[in-house]
């Protein structure tokens, strides 16, 4: 039997733990690829990644480990550029209607039967297309059945909208900001009671929809209790986070 997706895995709620890499190094991502990690996830929103950075990371991670791009904006530019690169799949910030949630998609879709509203620029002649191998029908194929659109939620309006914004096809993953939820919610503790309501209501949401969770965790410590709630996509921390607990361990002994 062929091993499953990383696509197919997201959607079907299959446990995913990875880490974001916040450190615009190719190097980091080998390392961590060689620690057969689920996925990576490169933070292009919060880390000063350059696209020649973003593509050496790709590369460094192929052909083995999963990588998705956390991109800044909504831009075509920047989706269409790490997908061309051969990213997996695009963390989308800041979806906060269907409007937006339509965009996500769209622009992560070439236009075909299932998606007539796809504005993904065809080239083949990237990594993505195997460097012109590819044809166009089994790029389009090929592409819009594995490219992992995923949404992240995490202002109060996104939660005001979620029954909307559930509704769009195409939509691989729901993922918590839960720092800028609270921020948007006028809280200053990510545990506020208004957080955490918030939250629920996304998890309902998506659960109707048949739409996975994530969400991001600074460490493990509670990956359990946010499985029970039914999360299976995690982030973990960060290349720096874990290598500062790292270096405390060893000051502190």
């Amino acid at each position: 039997m062929a091993e499953k997706s990383f696509k197919k895995r997201i959607s079907n709620g299959d446990l995913l733990v990875g880490t974001f890499i916040k450190t615009p190094n190719y190097q980091i991502v080998e390392l961590l690829s060689s620690c057969n990690i689920p996925f990576i996830a490169l933070d292009a929103e919060h880390a000063p990644f350059t696209k020649t950075d973003l593509d050496t990371c790709l590369l460094a991670a192929k052909p083995d480990t999963p990588v998705v791009v956390r991109v800044p904006s909504l831009a075509e530019h920047d989706a269409l550029s790490v997908l061309d690169m051969g990213a997996n799949g695009i963390i989308f910030p800041h979806i906060n209607n269907q409007e937006d949630a339509t965009r996500a998609v769209n622009i992560s879709k070439y236009k075909s039967i299932e998606f007539k509203s796809g504005r993904r620029g065809f080239s083949n002649s990237s990594r993505s297309g195997q460097y012109g191998d590819v044809n166009i029908d089994q790029m389009i194929s090929s592409s819009n059945n594995s490219i992992s659109v995923i949404c992240q939620i995490e202002e109060g309006k996104a939660v005001e909208n979620i029954n909307e914004i559930v509704n769009v096809n195409g939509i691989d993953c729901l993922f918590i900001g839960r720092a800028d939820l609270a921020v948007t919610l006028g809280c200053d503790d990510i545990n506020d009671k208004k957080v955490n309501d918030a939250i629920d209501k996304v998890i309902v949401a998506a659960k109707k929809a048949g739409i996975s969770l994530g969400i991001y965790l600074p460490d493990a410590r509670s990956l359990n209790q946010w499985t029970e709630k039914g999360f299976s996509f995690f982030i973990v921390g960060s290349d720096q986070s874990h290598l500062k607990y790292s270096i405390s361990q060893i000051i502190n002994i």
